[in-house]
């Protein structure tokens, strides 16, 4: 996020695109462009932030089998976990997590949210699907917990 406005200009592509730009110097030459999720676009192809540089996407994919049932939101970390230890960490050191890393400072946001979002751009791409389940174990300080699935 930018913290002035003097930088900023909202703009809107010939095709009816609203994005943002910010041309503080601190975001480099081109400077920084927000633009809003566009269903069937997907943020699996989006060319910035953690996200692409870990391909993370692509990377939570791999962790569901063809036809595989839901499975809950605990399990793809740790399925995450066990696949990719070196982006498990890197994400961890950057957000935090509430049992994984309790000398972290607490916020609402956690590794636990960001994975979560981007399994969720996932859904909105249609290439997973989502539902709401009991939470167990580790988990079940959340009661319900999000349970995922390769859509079909």
């Amino acid at each position: 996020m930018c913290a002035s406005d003097e930088s900023t200009s909202a703009n809107v592509t010939n095709d009816g695109i609203a994005y943002s730009v910010c041309a503080d110097s601190s975001h480099g030459e081109g400077g920084y462009i927000w633009k809003p999720f566009q269903p069937g676009q997907g943020h699996s192809r989006t060319s910035d932030g953690i996200g692409a540089e870990i391909g993370i996407w692509d990377k939570l994919l791999t962790l569901f089998e063809p036809g595989e049932d839901f499975v809950s939101y605990g399990d793809v970390e740790e399925r995450f976990l066990d696949r990719y230890p070196t982006d498990f960490t890197l994400l961890l050191h950057s957000y935090g997590h509430k049992w994984r890393d309790p000398d972290y400072p607490s916020t609402q946001y956690s590794m636990s949210s960001y994975l979560a979002g981007r399994l969720r751009d996932l859904a909105n791409e249609n290439q997973l699907d989502l539902t709401w389940r009991p939470a167990e174990g580790k988990w079940k300080h959340n009661e319900i917990i999000s349970h995922w699935k390769p859509s079909s």
